[in-house]
Protein backbone atom coordinates (compact mmCIF):
# COMPACT_ATOMS: atom_id res chain seq x y z
CA UNK A 1 0.00 0.00 0.00
CA UNK A 2 1.48 3.37 -1.37
CA UNK A 3 2.47 5.15 2.09
CA UNK A 4 0.56 8.43 1.16
CA UNK A 5 -2.52 6.18 1.69
CA UNK A 6 -2.06 4.38 4.80
CA UNK A 7 -1.11 8.02 6.41
CA UNK A 8 -4.45 8.99 5.32
CA UNK A 9 -5.88 5.94 6.53
CA UNK A 10 -4.10 6.56 9.90
CA UNK A 11 -5.10 9.36 10.67
CA UNK A 12 -8.92 9.33 9.48
CA UNK A 13 -9.07 6.37 11.89
CA UNK A 14 -7.41 8.51 14.81
CA UNK A 15 -10.55 11.16 14.38
CA UNK A 16 -13.35 9.22 13.55
CA UNK A 17 -12.45 6.31 16.31
CA UNK A 18 -15.30 5.86 18.44
CA UNK A 19 -13.52 6.52 21.83
CA UNK A 20 -12.06 10.04 20.49
CA UNK A 21 -15.72 10.84 18.98
CA UNK A 22 -17.42 9.69 22.31
CA UNK A 23 -15.05 11.78 24.21
CA UNK A 24 -15.26 14.49 22.67
CA UNK A 25 -19.13 14.74 22.52
CA UNK A 26 -18.67 14.09 26.09
CA UNK A 27 -16.65 16.65 26.68
CA UNK A 28 -18.69 19.26 24.71
CA UNK A 29 -21.87 18.53 26.89
CA UNK A 30 -24.00 16.93 23.85
CA UNK A 31 -23.67 13.27 25.75
CA UNK A 32 -24.81 13.48 28.80
CA UNK A 33 -25.39 9.71 29.64
CA UNK A 34 -25.40 7.01 26.96
CA UNK A 35 -29.16 5.55 26.58
CA UNK A 36 -29.29 8.95 24.17
CA UNK A 37 -31.19 7.42 20.42
CA UNK A 38 -28.20 9.82 18.85
CA UNK A 39 -24.47 9.58 19.75
CA UNK A 40 -21.67 11.41 18.87
CA UNK A 41 -20.65 9.47 15.65
CA UNK A 42 -24.35 9.24 14.39
CA UNK A 43 -24.60 13.02 14.89
CA UNK A 44 -20.93 14.07 13.08
CA UNK A 45 -21.63 11.48 10.58
CA UNK A 46 -25.72 12.66 9.57
CA UNK A 47 -23.81 16.22 9.67
CA UNK A 48 -21.19 15.45 7.51
CA UNK A 49 -22.29 13.40 5.06
CA UNK A 50 -26.48 13.72 4.84
CA UNK A 51 -26.01 17.56 5.37
CA UNK A 52 -26.09 18.86 1.73
CA UNK A 53 -29.90 20.05 2.04
CA UNK A 54 -29.94 19.87 5.99
CA UNK A 55 -30.57 23.60 6.44
CA UNK A 56 -33.38 23.64 4.02
CA UNK A 57 -35.27 20.30 4.77
CA UNK A 58 -38.37 20.48 7.41
CA UNK A 59 -37.52 18.85 10.66
CA UNK A 60 -40.06 15.74 9.88
CA UNK A 61 -38.75 14.87 6.44
CA UNK A 62 -34.50 14.64 8.50
CA UNK A 63 -36.14 12.78 10.92
CA UNK A 64 -37.32 9.87 8.49
CA UNK A 65 -33.68 10.70 6.84
CA UNK A 66 -32.48 9.59 10.68
CA UNK A 67 -34.61 6.52 10.16
CA UNK A 68 -33.90 5.10 6.89
CA UNK A 69 -30.25 5.00 7.54
CA UNK A 70 -29.74 4.54 11.00
CA UNK A 71 -32.85 2.97 11.99
CA UNK A 72 -33.27 5.89 14.89
CA UNK A 73 -36.70 7.23 15.54
CA UNK A 74 -36.72 10.54 17.07
CA UNK A 75 -39.49 13.36 16.53
CA UNK A 76 -39.15 16.68 14.93
CA UNK A 77 -39.39 18.29 18.19
CA UNK A 78 -36.84 16.18 19.68
CA UNK A 79 -34.63 16.41 16.74
CA UNK A 80 -34.80 20.24 16.92
CA UNK A 81 -33.93 20.10 20.70
CA UNK A 82 -30.17 18.17 19.45
CA UNK A 83 -28.87 21.53 17.43
CA UNK A 84 -28.13 23.47 20.18
CA UNK A 85 -25.06 25.26 21.63
CA UNK A 86 -23.49 21.67 22.90
CA UNK A 87 -24.42 20.34 19.07
CA UNK A 88 -22.19 23.34 18.14
CA UNK A 89 -19.37 23.39 20.48
CA UNK A 90 -19.06 19.47 19.00
CA UNK A 91 -19.22 19.51 16.34
CA UNK A 92 -16.58 22.80 16.32
CA UNK A 93 -14.30 20.44 18.52
CA UNK A 94 -14.37 17.97 15.94
CA UNK A 95 -13.70 20.35 13.16
CA UNK A 96 -10.79 21.80 15.27
CA UNK A 97 -9.15 18.56 16.10
CA UNK A 98 -8.89 17.98 12.77
CA UNK A 99 -7.47 20.82 11.31
CA UNK A 100 -4.42 19.88 14.06
CA UNK A 101 -4.05 15.92 12.96
CA UNK A 102 -4.28 16.60 9.31
CA UNK A 103 -1.44 18.72 8.96
CA UNK A 104 0.82 16.03 10.11
CA UNK A 105 -0.75 13.60 7.73
CA UNK A 106 -0.10 15.30 4.16
CA UNK A 107 2.61 17.94 4.56
CA UNK A 108 5.84 16.01 3.63
CA UNK A 109 8.88 17.80 1.42
CA UNK A 110 7.91 17.61 -1.81
CA UNK A 111 11.08 16.35 -4.04
CA UNK A 112 13.02 19.12 -4.62
CA UNK A 113 10.75 22.10 -4.28
CA UNK A 114 12.55 25.55 -3.65
CA UNK A 115 9.99 26.07 -1.21
CA UNK A 116 8.45 24.03 2.24
CA UNK A 117 5.15 25.50 1.60
CA UNK A 118 3.37 27.78 -0.34
CA UNK A 119 0.51 28.99 1.61
CA UNK A 120 -2.18 30.60 -0.33
CA UNK A 121 -5.33 33.09 1.75
CA UNK A 122 -8.76 34.54 0.85
CA UNK A 123 -11.71 34.71 2.18
CA UNK A 124 -14.87 34.49 1.15
CA UNK A 125 -18.07 36.26 2.09
CA UNK A 126 -22.26 35.65 1.79
CA UNK A 127 -25.29 36.79 3.23
CA UNK A 128 -26.88 35.05 6.16
CA UNK A 129 -30.69 34.85 7.14
CA UNK A 130 -31.25 38.61 9.02
CA UNK A 131 -32.01 36.70 12.27
CA UNK A 132 -28.58 36.01 12.82
CA UNK A 133 -27.55 39.70 12.59
CA UNK A 134 -26.70 39.93 16.51
CA UNK A 135 -23.61 37.29 15.92
CA UNK A 136 -22.72 37.73 12.24
CA UNK A 137 -23.27 41.21 11.16
CA UNK A 138 -23.38 42.32 7.41
CA UNK A 139 -21.92 45.15 5.74
CA UNK A 140 -24.91 46.34 3.74
CA UNK A 141 -25.86 49.22 5.81
CA UNK A 142 -28.93 47.57 6.94
CA UNK A 143 -29.03 47.03 10.93
CA UNK A 144 -30.44 43.57 10.19
CA UNK A 145 -28.50 42.22 7.24
CA UNK A 146 -26.24 39.56 7.81
CA UNK A 147 -23.44 38.25 6.56
CA UNK A 148 -20.43 35.60 7.39
CA UNK A 149 -16.91 35.96 6.19
CA UNK A 150 -14.68 32.59 6.09
CA UNK A 151 -10.93 33.10 5.87
CA UNK A 152 -8.62 30.52 4.46
CA UNK A 153 -5.19 29.62 4.72
CA UNK A 154 -4.34 27.15 2.33
CA UNK A 155 -1.28 25.14 1.51
CA UNK A 156 -0.91 24.10 -1.94
CA UNK A 157 1.49 21.61 -1.66
CA UNK A 158 -0.04 19.53 0.56
CA UNK A 159 -3.85 20.50 0.65
CA UNK A 160 -3.52 20.96 4.22
CA UNK A 161 -5.98 23.61 5.68
CA UNK A 162 -3.63 25.83 7.55
CA UNK A 163 -6.46 27.91 9.17
CA UNK A 164 -10.59 28.51 8.76
CA UNK A 165 -11.74 31.16 10.83
CA UNK A 166 -15.30 32.40 10.86
CA UNK A 167 -15.82 35.90 11.27
CA UNK A 168 -18.55 38.76 11.08
CA UNK A 169 -18.94 39.91 7.25
CA UNK A 170 -18.13 43.48 8.33
CA UNK A 171 -14.41 42.38 9.07
CA UNK A 172 -11.88 43.69 6.99
CA UNK A 173 -8.83 41.15 4.97
CA UNK A 174 -6.59 43.09 6.62
CA UNK A 175 -7.37 42.46 9.97
CA UNK A 176 -6.60 38.81 9.68
CA UNK A 177 -2.67 40.24 8.88
CA UNK A 178 -1.93 38.93 13.22
CA UNK A 179 -3.08 35.75 12.36
CA UNK A 180 -1.58 34.88 8.73
CA UNK A 181 1.83 35.72 10.76
CA UNK A 182 1.39 33.22 13.22
CA UNK A 183 1.62 30.25 10.39
CA UNK A 184 3.81 31.98 8.61
CA UNK A 185 7.19 29.78 9.12
CA UNK A 186 10.95 29.73 7.48
CA UNK A 187 11.03 28.87 3.79
CA UNK A 188 7.48 29.25 3.25
CA UNK A 189 5.54 31.02 -0.16
CA UNK A 190 2.76 33.29 0.41
CA UNK A 191 0.52 34.54 -2.25
CA UNK A 192 -2.44 36.59 -1.53
CA UNK A 193 -4.21 39.69 -3.01
CA UNK A 194 -3.88 43.32 -2.88
CA UNK A 195 -6.95 42.86 0.30
CA UNK A 196 -3.90 41.97 2.95
CA UNK A 197 -1.42 44.14 1.19
CA UNK A 198 0.55 45.70 4.11
CA UNK A 199 3.80 46.75 3.96
CA UNK A 200 4.76 45.82 7.81
CA UNK A 201 3.07 42.79 7.25
CA UNK A 202 5.15 41.93 3.93
CA UNK A 203 8.27 43.06 6.60
CA UNK A 204 7.48 40.05 8.84
CA UNK A 205 7.67 37.49 6.25
CA UNK A 206 10.88 38.71 5.31
CA UNK A 207 11.98 38.51 9.01
CA UNK A 208 11.32 35.01 9.17
CA UNK A 209 12.95 34.17 6.40
CA UNK A 210 10.04 33.48 4.23
CA UNK A 211 8.75 34.96 0.67
CA UNK A 212 5.68 36.96 -1.24
CA UNK A 213 5.11 37.94 -4.33
CA UNK A 214 2.43 40.47 -3.93
CA UNK A 215 0.82 42.43 -6.22
CA UNK A 216 1.87 46.43 -6.15
CA UNK A 217 -0.54 48.68 -4.67
CA UNK A 218 -1.02 51.87 -7.09
CA UNK A 219 -0.53 54.00 -3.85
CA UNK A 220 2.67 52.70 -2.82
CA UNK A 221 5.58 55.19 -3.07
CA UNK A 222 8.46 53.34 -5.25
CA UNK A 223 12.20 54.64 -4.34
CA UNK A 224 15.75 53.95 -5.64
CA UNK A 225 18.92 54.66 -3.98
CA UNK A 226 20.52 57.92 -5.01
CA UNK A 227 23.58 57.40 -6.50
CA UNK A 228 24.66 61.00 -6.20
CA UNK A 229 24.07 62.01 -2.63
CA UNK A 230 24.87 65.17 -1.30
CA UNK A 231 26.69 65.36 2.34
CA UNK A 232 27.18 67.52 5.27
CA UNK A 233 29.90 69.62 5.88
CA UNK A 234 30.54 66.30 8.23
CA UNK A 235 30.57 64.26 6.23
CA UNK A 236 27.41 62.27 6.72
CA UNK A 237 25.07 62.14 3.56
CA UNK A 238 22.00 64.71 3.81
CA UNK A 239 18.81 62.21 4.15
CA UNK A 240 16.70 63.78 1.66
CA UNK A 241 18.94 63.29 -1.00
CA UNK A 242 19.78 59.43 -0.13
CA UNK A 243 17.04 58.56 -1.89
CA UNK A 244 15.16 59.00 -5.22
CA UNK A 245 10.99 58.67 -5.99
CA UNK A 246 10.22 56.94 -9.14
CA UNK A 247 7.15 56.64 -10.91
CA UNK A 248 6.39 52.68 -12.48
CA UNK A 249 3.64 55.14 -14.97
CA UNK A 250 6.49 56.96 -16.77
CA UNK A 251 8.97 53.89 -16.48
CA UNK A 252 6.30 51.76 -18.82
CA UNK A 253 5.37 54.41 -21.21
CA UNK A 254 8.46 53.93 -23.28
CA UNK A 255 7.69 50.14 -23.16
CA UNK A 256 5.95 47.50 -26.06
CA UNK A 257 3.04 45.59 -25.45
CA UNK A 258 4.09 42.57 -23.72
CA UNK A 259 7.32 43.81 -22.65
CA UNK A 260 8.64 42.71 -18.91
CA UNK A 261 11.42 44.73 -17.28
CA UNK A 262 12.36 43.96 -13.54
CA UNK A 263 14.03 46.92 -11.57
CA UNK A 264 16.50 46.04 -8.83
CA UNK A 265 16.38 47.06 -5.18
CA UNK A 266 13.66 48.74 -4.91
CA UNK A 267 12.11 50.46 -1.96
CA UNK A 268 9.05 50.55 -0.91
CA UNK A 269 7.09 52.87 1.32
CA UNK A 270 7.74 55.70 3.32
CA UNK A 271 10.15 54.46 5.51
CA UNK A 272 11.93 52.91 2.85
CA UNK A 273 13.09 49.99 5.07
CA UNK A 274 11.75 46.81 2.43
CA UNK A 275 14.16 45.96 -0.28
CA UNK A 276 12.50 44.07 -3.56
CA UNK A 277 12.71 43.40 -6.93
CA UNK A 278 10.04 45.21 -8.89
CA UNK A 279 8.64 43.53 -11.69
CA UNK A 280 6.63 45.28 -14.47
CA UNK A 281 4.75 43.81 -17.56
CA UNK A 282 2.93 46.47 -19.85
CA UNK A 283 -0.17 45.12 -21.32
CA UNK A 284 -1.87 45.02 -24.71
CA UNK A 285 -4.60 47.83 -25.46
CA UNK A 286 -6.98 44.99 -25.37
CA UNK A 287 -6.15 43.79 -22.50
CA UNK A 288 -5.86 46.76 -20.76
CA UNK A 289 -9.89 47.67 -21.82
CA UNK A 290 -10.99 44.44 -20.39
CA UNK A 291 -9.62 44.93 -17.21
CA UNK A 292 -11.17 48.46 -17.05
CA UNK A 293 -14.21 47.36 -18.27
CA UNK A 294 -14.04 45.31 -15.57
CA UNK A 295 -13.06 47.73 -12.95
CA UNK A 296 -16.12 50.21 -13.77
CA UNK A 297 -18.49 47.40 -13.25
CA UNK A 298 -17.34 46.38 -9.80
CA UNK A 299 -17.05 50.13 -8.78
CA UNK A 300 -19.80 50.96 -6.93
CA UNK A 301 -22.21 54.41 -8.08
CA UNK A 302 -21.54 55.81 -4.49
CA UNK A 303 -18.02 55.83 -5.05
CA UNK A 304 -18.01 57.99 -7.80
CA UNK A 305 -15.53 57.74 -11.02
CA UNK A 306 -12.03 55.99 -11.29
CA UNK A 307 -9.33 58.53 -11.37
CA UNK A 308 -6.59 58.50 -14.23
CA UNK A 309 -4.15 56.92 -12.27
CA UNK A 310 -5.90 53.85 -11.33
CA UNK A 311 -7.24 53.85 -15.18
CA UNK A 312 -3.93 53.63 -16.23
CA UNK A 313 -2.68 51.13 -13.59
CA UNK A 314 -4.74 48.52 -15.10
CA UNK A 315 -2.42 48.88 -18.32
CA UNK A 316 0.37 46.45 -16.28
CA UNK A 317 0.83 44.22 -14.10
CA UNK A 318 3.46 44.98 -11.26
CA UNK A 319 4.84 42.41 -9.06
CA UNK A 320 7.13 42.69 -5.67
CA UNK A 321 9.17 40.23 -4.28
CA UNK A 322 11.78 39.27 -1.73
CA UNK A 323 12.69 35.80 -3.83
CA UNK A 324 16.28 35.92 -4.79
CA UNK A 325 16.68 36.19 -8.44
CA UNK A 326 18.80 33.24 -8.93
CA UNK A 327 16.22 31.33 -7.23
CA UNK A 328 12.88 32.94 -9.36
CA UNK A 329 13.78 33.99 -12.77
CA UNK A 330 11.55 37.19 -14.07
CA UNK A 331 10.05 35.93 -16.38
CA UNK A 332 8.46 33.25 -14.40
CA UNK A 333 7.08 35.60 -11.42
CA UNK A 334 3.98 36.02 -12.78
CA UNK A 335 3.19 32.22 -13.49
CA UNK A 336 3.83 31.70 -9.70
CA UNK A 337 1.39 34.39 -8.73
CA UNK A 338 -0.96 32.90 -11.01
CA UNK A 339 -1.56 29.74 -8.80
CA UNK A 340 -3.11 31.99 -6.05
CA UNK A 341 -6.25 31.20 -8.14
CA UNK A 342 -6.39 27.93 -6.95
CA UNK A 343 -7.93 29.04 -3.42
CA UNK A 344 -10.40 30.58 -5.73
CA UNK A 345 -11.31 26.81 -7.51
CA UNK A 346 -11.19 25.35 -3.40
CA UNK A 347 -13.85 28.33 -2.94
CA UNK A 348 -15.89 27.12 -6.18
CA UNK A 349 -15.90 23.71 -4.95
CA UNK A 350 -17.24 25.04 -1.53
CA UNK A 351 -20.32 26.69 -3.09
CA UNK A 352 -20.91 24.55 -6.16
CA UNK A 353 -20.41 21.25 -4.67
CA UNK A 354 -20.91 21.84 -1.17
CA UNK A 355 -23.35 24.28 -0.96
CA UNK A 356 -21.73 26.48 1.79
CA UNK A 357 -23.62 29.47 1.15
CA UNK A 358 -27.37 28.31 0.68
CA UNK A 359 -28.78 29.03 4.17
CA UNK A 360 -32.45 29.23 4.76
CA UNK A 361 -33.96 30.65 7.79
CA UNK A 362 -33.40 28.15 10.18
CA UNK A 363 -32.21 28.29 13.86
CA UNK A 364 -28.89 29.29 14.40
CA UNK A 365 -27.36 26.33 16.03
CA UNK A 366 -28.88 24.09 13.27
CA UNK A 367 -26.89 26.70 10.52
CA UNK A 368 -23.57 26.17 12.99
CA UNK A 369 -23.43 22.26 12.53
CA UNK A 370 -24.70 22.44 8.96
CA UNK A 371 -21.37 24.65 8.58
CA UNK A 372 -19.23 22.76 10.72
CA UNK A 373 -20.30 19.63 8.96
CA UNK A 374 -19.43 21.16 5.49
CA UNK A 375 -16.21 22.53 6.54
CA UNK A 376 -15.30 19.22 8.05
CA UNK A 377 -16.75 17.46 4.65
CA UNK A 378 -14.60 20.02 2.80
CA UNK A 379 -11.36 19.14 5.18
CA UNK A 380 -12.15 15.07 4.67
CA UNK A 381 -12.57 15.33 0.78
CA UNK A 382 -8.87 17.70 0.46
CA UNK A 383 -6.80 15.13 2.16
CA UNK A 384 -8.55 12.08 0.05
CA UNK A 385 -8.42 14.38 -3.29
CA UNK A 386 -4.14 15.73 -2.03
CA UNK A 387 -3.44 11.90 -1.74
CA UNK A 388 -4.90 10.92 -4.53
CA UNK A 389 -3.24 13.83 -6.46
CA UNK A 390 0.33 12.54 -5.05
CA UNK A 391 -0.38 9.31 -6.16
CA UNK A 392 -1.99 9.41 -9.40
CA UNK A 393 0.88 12.02 -10.03
CA UNK A 394 3.71 9.52 -8.87
CA UNK A 395 2.28 6.65 -11.06
CA UNK A 396 0.70 7.72 -13.88
CA UNK A 397 2.76 11.30 -14.05
CA UNK A 398 -0.71 12.55 -14.95
CA UNK A 399 -2.15 15.80 -13.45
CA UNK A 400 -6.14 15.54 -11.66
CA UNK A 401 -8.95 18.22 -11.58
CA UNK A 402 -9.91 19.51 -8.52
CA UNK A 403 -13.06 19.82 -9.36
CA UNK A 404 -13.87 16.62 -10.79
CA UNK A 405 -12.12 14.90 -7.80
CA UNK A 406 -14.08 16.60 -4.96
CA UNK A 407 -17.39 15.51 -7.38
CA UNK A 408 -16.06 12.17 -7.49
CA UNK A 409 -15.46 12.19 -3.86
CA UNK A 410 -19.30 13.59 -3.20
CA UNK A 411 -20.60 10.73 -4.71
CA UNK A 412 -19.10 8.17 -2.00
CA UNK A 413 -20.68 10.05 0.86
CA UNK A 414 -23.44 7.27 1.46
CA UNK A 415 -21.08 5.12 1.60
CA UNK A 416 -18.46 6.87 3.78
CA UNK A 417 -21.16 7.60 6.03
CA UNK A 418 -20.89 3.95 7.97
CA UNK A 419 -17.22 2.73 6.22
CA UNK A 420 -15.56 5.42 7.87
CA UNK A 421 -16.44 4.31 11.30
CA UNK A 422 -15.44 0.65 10.71
CA UNK A 423 -12.35 -1.13 10.81
CA UNK A 424 -9.68 -0.78 8.87
CA UNK A 425 -10.30 -2.94 5.88
CA UNK A 426 -13.81 -1.54 4.67
CA UNK A 427 -11.49 2.37 4.79
CA UNK A 428 -8.96 0.71 3.02
CA UNK A 429 -11.05 -0.66 0.32
CA UNK A 430 -13.39 2.56 -0.26
CA UNK A 431 -10.23 4.66 0.01
CA UNK A 432 -8.85 2.68 -2.88
CA UNK A 433 -11.94 2.65 -4.74
CA UNK A 434 -12.18 6.56 -4.52
CA UNK A 435 -8.53 6.78 -5.86
CA UNK A 436 -9.28 4.78 -9.00
CA UNK A 437 -12.25 6.62 -9.64
CA UNK A 438 -10.49 9.61 -9.57
CA UNK A 439 -7.67 7.79 -11.92
CA UNK A 440 -10.62 7.12 -14.67
CA UNK A 441 -12.96 10.18 -14.21
CA UNK A 442 -11.06 13.05 -12.71
CA UNK A 443 -7.74 13.40 -14.77
CA UNK A 444 -7.20 17.43 -15.49
CA UNK A 445 -8.06 18.08 -19.56
CA UNK A 446 -5.13 19.83 -20.93
CA UNK A 447 -5.87 23.75 -22.56
CA UNK A 448 -3.64 24.94 -24.75
CA UNK A 449 -1.29 27.87 -24.29
CA UNK A 450 -1.68 27.48 -20.68
CA UNK A 451 0.13 26.31 -17.96
CA UNK A 452 -0.67 23.44 -15.55
CA UNK A 453 -0.55 23.86 -11.49
CA UNK A 454 2.18 21.32 -12.36
CA UNK A 455 3.86 23.03 -15.09
CA UNK A 456 4.16 25.99 -13.02
CA UNK A 457 5.23 24.02 -9.68
CA UNK A 458 8.04 22.46 -11.77
CA UNK A 459 9.37 25.94 -12.68
CA UNK A 460 10.23 25.75 -8.53
CA UNK A 461 12.26 22.86 -9.04
CA UNK A 462 16.02 23.55 -8.18
CA UNK A 463 18.87 21.34 -7.49
CA UNK A 464 20.69 20.59 -4.14
CA UNK A 465 23.29 23.23 -3.93
CA UNK A 466 20.55 25.95 -5.10
CA UNK A 467 18.61 25.07 -2.48
CA UNK A 468 21.50 26.04 -0.46
CA UNK A 469 21.08 29.62 -1.05
CA UNK A 470 17.92 30.11 -0.09
CA UNK A 471 18.51 32.09 3.40
CA UNK A 472 16.18 29.61 5.77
Amino acid sequence: MHTKLKNLIKNTKQIFSQEILDTLAIKSGFIKRKSRKIDGSTFLAFNIFLSGDLRSKSLSTLCARLASNYGISISPQALNERFNSNAVDFMQNVFATMLLNQNQTLREQKGNLTFKRIILNDSMAYSLPDKFYSEFKGSGGSSSASAIKIQLQYDLLSGDFLCCDLYSGTINDSCYLDEMDKQTLPGDLRLADLGYYKIDYLKKIDSKNAFYISKLKSTTALYVKNSDVKRKKDGSILKSTEYTKIDILEIIKPLADGETIELKDIYIGSKKELKNRLIITKLSEENKKKRVKKQLKAVRPTRGKINDRNTAWTGMNAYITNIPENIVSTNKIHDIYSLRWQIEIMFKVWKSIFGIDNVKNVKIERFKCFLYGRLIALLLSSQIVFTAKDIISEETLKEISVLKSFRIVTEYFRSLKTDIFNNNLKIISIFKDIILSIRRFGIKSKRKGKLSVKQILNLLKIDENDFEKLVI
